[in-house]
């Protein structure tokens, strides 16, 4: 009987194995960067252990002979365990926060990401890009970073070339961001709400946002994780006003749009939001869950930076870099305009 059932259970357990191991050394590779980045930001509470697991993950990955074999597991830590984390993190907003924001927030969001339009359509214009890649840029550095390249691309067509360089110079821009953001809430002083809205509104990716907005504070973080959310939410308007306006000129030929939705992470954040604004939850249960939340963006932020290779970054070009730093300029610019004068 017991060998019956060993012979039975080892297929699905041979199975799961195969299926498994070649993430595992990713993961592992990850888990020991992200515990070494945990362990140092309690002794380090600046820059914090977020930040730490980014320079950490950026070191070893680009130490590494070869990052192959890695690639599979952390690209999982990155795609299931980024979305996972900021949708835990959802405990560290109060609802009376995102009531106090209003109008400002709503300000914010929508002068943030028609700017960035905007800007990457005369400076591309200027420095000779095609209206795709304006596009692209566009949407990149105004929404949710290469989610929104992603969707953007669908809708509009565009060519893979374009769609590789413009992921690389937004990405490379956000992940200096992480650092030159906070530089810039401490350099002039601004309120912890005010720093969390010039956070939230400009940088590309939510999970750099989440970084550099925690690796302040927790209200500095929350406020900008709200913002994020409200941008993320443009993503579907603004992708389709998108497609409308290439068919519209004859470029698209009446191609059917790609279905735009909302992620679920972001319906998670507000559920735990509402859950814990409401006393659903013990403050022991909202403790563990905040505190599984940093852990995972930690593990998360060290996956990210394990794949930002500075050589593929770079080699984007000198003068596709000065397009994107030319519209983040502009829209961080509007956005801090926005906040200092509201």
């Amino acid at each position: 009987m017991t060998d019956s059932a060993t012979h039975l259970e080892s297929p699905s357990f041979s199975s799961t194995w195969h299926t498994m191991r070649p993430y595992l050394p990713g993961l592992l590779i990850v888990f020991l960067v992200g515990m070494a980045s945990w362990q140092l930001g309690r002794v380090m509470p600046r820059p914090g252990s977020v930040t730490l697991a980014i320079l950490l993950g950026i070191l070893v990955g680009n130490l590494l002979p070869n990052i192959a074999p890695y690639a599979s597991g952390i690209r999982v830590v990155e795609k299931r365990l980024l979305p996972l984390s900021i949708a835990l993190l959802g405990v560290e907003l109060q609802l009376v926060m995102l009531l106090d924001l209003g109008l400002l927030a709503a300000l914010v969001i929508v002068l943030g990401v028609a700017t960035s339009l905007l800007a990457s359509l005369y400076l591309g214009r200027l420095l000779g890009y095609p209206l795709k890649f304006s596009l692209l840029i566009g949407a990149g550095t105004g929404i949710c970073g290469s989610s929104a390249i992603a969707a953007t691309s669908g809708a509009i067509d565009a060519d893979g070339d374009d769609i590789g360089i413009s992921i690389s110079v937004v990405n490379l821009l956000g992940t200096a961001g992480i650092f030159t953001l906070p530089a810039i809430v401490t350099l002039l002083n601004l309120s912890e709400v005010d720093g969390g809205m010039l956070i939230g509104g400009t940088l590309q990716a939510v999970g750099q946002v989440v970084a550099a907005g925690f690796s302040m504070n927790d209200t500095v973080g929350s406020v900008a994780t709200v913002v994020k959310m409200g941008r993320v939410l443009m993503l579907a308007p603004v992708v389709i006003a998108l497609a409308s306006m290439m068919r519209s000129g004859n470029m698209e030929n009446g191609k059917k749009l790609n279905p735009v939705r909302v992620p679920l992470f972001i319906i998670g954040f507000f559920i735990f939001s509402i859950l814990a604004s409401l006393s659903f939850m013990p403050d022991p249960a909202i403790g563990g869950i905040k505190t599984t939340g940093k852990f995972l963006l930690v593990l998360a932020m060290a996956g990210i930076g394990m794949r930002i290779q500075l050589q593929t970054l770079f080699r984007s070009g000198p003068k596709a870099l000065a397009f994107g730093l030319g519209v983040s300029a502009v829209q961080v610019a509007v956005v801090l305009l926005v906040v200092l004068l509201t």
